[in-house]
C-alpha cells in the first residue's frame, strides 16, 4: 500500500490506482461549439451550484441564500455545495433557518445538498459583533452548536449523517469534505484508508472552509494543510471548492491550478472581503487607524452575493461566475480542460500574470487636484489632496489604483493604494469617475512634484500613468500640531 504521509512530495500520488483519463489538447480542439464549453445539455455529466458562506442568523436573513438555491433549480443543478459558514452566530436555530430555506426551495427537486462547516458554524457565538447582534435580537450562546455538539445538532437540523470527513456521491463523482475542526493528519488517514472507494473515472471533489495556502488570492502562505494540497496536485484531476475569504469571483486569482489540482475560492453570500494595505480598504474595525479614506462599505451593507456554477462535462469544466445581487455574470466563464495534467498551465497564476491585459486609460486623461479638510478614520483632523480622474475603462479590468507622488528628478517620493470602488461588482459598475484622498501630512515638504497614477489588474500589470498638475510644496506643514 502507497503510505500518503511520508512519500516524498513529488511521489504523492496516493490515488495511483485511479484511471489516468487525460484527454490531449488536440482532442479537446476537435470538440466544437457549447460541447467544448462543457455546457450542452447532453454532454453535462454534473451541474454544480456552489456558493459559501451564507451566514444565517435569523429567517429573514436567509432572502439571498433562497434567491441563489431559485437560480440554480431553474439552471437544472444536479447538487449545490455551501463551503462553510452555515449558520453566522453557530446556533442551531441558524442551522434549522437552513434547512427551512433549503427545503423551500428544493423540496421535492432531488437535488442534494453538500454542505460543509465553516468557522462561525463553531465559533461565531463569541465573535465580538456578532455577539451583540445575537444578544439584540433575542438569542443566546445557550444554543451553541460548539456546546450541544455538532454532530448532535447536524444530524438534527439536516437529517443526514456528521463526521469530521465525509465522503458522499453525486452522479458517480466523489465529493470529499473536510469539517472546520478536522486535522490535515486525519484527511491523509482518510485518504490512505478510503483510495479503493473513490471513482476510478471522474474527477474528485474536495471541500473544506478555509483554502489551501499558497493557491488562491487571499489564501496566504504557511504549511498547514500544505501536504494534503501537494498530495491532490498529484492527482490526474482534483477540484477543491474553498470560502472562508469573502473574495470576490472578479478577480482572476479566485482560480488556481498546479498539476492536476484546481482550486476555487468561492465568493461570498454575505459580503465581499477587502484586502489590506489600501487606503480605502480593510483595517481595524474600531477608530484607531490613521489611514484616511472610510473604506468601500461592502461588510456594512451586507451586499456582492456571488457564486459559481460548474458544469462538467467529457473534457472540459465551465465554472460560470454569478452576482446575485444584480442578477448578471459578474465576468466571463472559465473553462477548464479536464482533467488536469499540462492544461492546469491554462490557470496558473505565473501562466496569467505576464499576459493578461493591463487597463488603459482614455488618451488625454489626466488628474484633478483640489485640498479639502477633513477627518482620518480615527477622526483626527488634517488636509487632503483629493484626486479626481477617469475610471481606466479600456483593455483589462481595474482591480486597484496606484498614486505616486514624482518628484521633477524622477523619483518617487510616496505613493498610496487604493481598491477600485467597484472591484468586487460586474463591470458595467464601474464608476466613471474615481476620486480618492492623499493625505497631505504625506506629501512632500519641499521641492516640485506630481501625482501619477496608473491603474493595475489584479496581477499587478499597471496601465501607462495620468498625471495632475505641478505642486511646489505644502506651505506650513510643519506648523501643524502632530496628532
Amino acid at each position: 500500500m502507497i503510505q500518503y504521509k511520508t512519500m516524498k512530495t513529488n511521489e504523492r500520488n496516493f490515488l495511483a490506482s485511479r484511471r489516468e483519463f487525460l484527454w490531449s489538447i488536440a482532442a479537446l480542439g476537435a470538440v466544437g461549439g457549447c460541447r467544448t464549453l462543457g455546457l450542452a445539455g447532453d454532454d453535462a455529466l454534473l451541474r454544480l451550484g456552489v456558493i459559501s458562506d451564507i451566514h444565517v442568523t435569523t429567517p429573514e436573513s436567509t432572502a439571498k441564500f433562497r434567491h441563489a438555491l431559485a437560480w440554480f433549480r431553474r439552471r437544472g443543478v444536479d447538487a449545490v455545495a455551501v463551503a462553510g459558514d452555515l449558520a453566522d452566530w453557530g446556533l442551531l436555530s441558524g442551522l434549522k433557518y437552513v434547512k427551512d430555506a433549503w427545503d423551500a426551495e428544493m423540496s421535492g427537486t432531488g437535488i442534494i445538498p453538500l454542505f460543509v462547516t465553516g468557522n462561525h458554524d463553531f465559533e461565531g457565538w463569541w465573535y465580538g459583533d456578532m455577539a451583540l447582534d445575537m444578544h439584540v435580537q433575542g438569542y443566546s450562546e445557550k444554543e451553541a452548536l460548539s456546546r450541544l455538539g455538532m454532530k448532535r445538532c447536524w444530524e438534527e437540523a439536516f437529517g443526514e449523517n456528521y463526521e469530521g470527513i465525509r465522503h458522499r456521491k453525486v452522479k458517480g463523482f466523489d465529493f470529499v469534505s473536510a469539517e472546520w475542526n478536522c486535522k490535515e493528519e486525519a484527511v491523509l488517514d482518510w485518504f490512505e484508508a478510503n483510495a479503493g472507494e473513490l471513482s476510478t473515472d471522474r474527477p474528485l471533489f474536495f471541500m473544506r472552509h478555509p483554502p489551501f495556502p499558497g493557491t488562491t488570492a487571499g489564501s496566504g502562505d504557511g504549511e498547514a494543510w500544505s501536504r494534503l494540497r501537494d498530495c491532490l496536485k498529484t492527482l490526474p484531476c482534483c477540484v477543491a471548492i474553498t470560502g472562508h475569504t469573502h473574495w470576490t469571483l472578479t478577480d482572476e486569482r479566485s482560480i488556481w491550478q498546479d498539476g492536476g489540482l484546481t482550486a476555487l475560492s468561492v465568493p461570498s453570500m454575505s459580503y465581499t472581503g477587502l484586502p489590506q494595505g489600501y487606503e480605502n480598504g480593510y483595517a481595524v474595525r474600531d477608530t484607531t487607524s490613521a489611514m484616511s479614506m472610510e473604506r468601500i462599505q461592502v461588510r456594512e451593507n451586507l451586499k456582492e452575493a456571488q457564486g459559481f456554477l460548474l458544469t462538467v462535462g467529457e473534457r472540459t469544466m465551465t465554472v460560470e461566475r454569478r452576482d446575485f445581487e444584480y442578477d448578471v455574470e459578474a465576468a466571463a466563464p472559465w473553462v477548464v480542460t479536464m482533467p488536469g495534467g499540462r492544461a492546469a498551465a491554462q490557470y496558473s497564476v505565473d501562466g496569467r500574470a505576464g499576459g493578461a491585459d493591463a487597463p488603459r486609460f482614455a488618451a488625454g486623461a489626466t488628474v484633478a487636484t483640489y485640498m479639502t479638510n477633513s477627518v482620518r478614520r480615527n477622526g483626527t483632523w488634517t488636509m487632503f489632496l483629493t484626486l479626481d480622474f477617469p475610471a481606466a475603462d479600456r483593455g483589462g479590468r481595474v482591480f486597484d489604483y496606484v498614486a505616486r507622488i514624482v518628484m521633477d528628478d524622477g523619483s518617487v517620493f510616496a505613493s498610496k493604494k487604493y481598491l477600485s470602488t467597484s472591484f468586487y461588482k460586474p463591470r458595467r459598475y464601474e464608476a466613471r469617475t474615481q476620486s480618492f484622498w492623499f493625505d497631505a501630512m504625506d506629501l512632500p515638504e519641499t521641492g516640485r512634484y506630481r501625482v501619477a497614477v496608473v491603474a493595475r489588474n489584479c496581477f499587478g500589470g499597471e496601465s501607462a500613468p495620468i498625471f495632475s498638475r505641478a505642486y511646489e510644496s505644502v506651505p506650513g506643514k510643519s506648523s501643524i500640531p502632530k496628532t
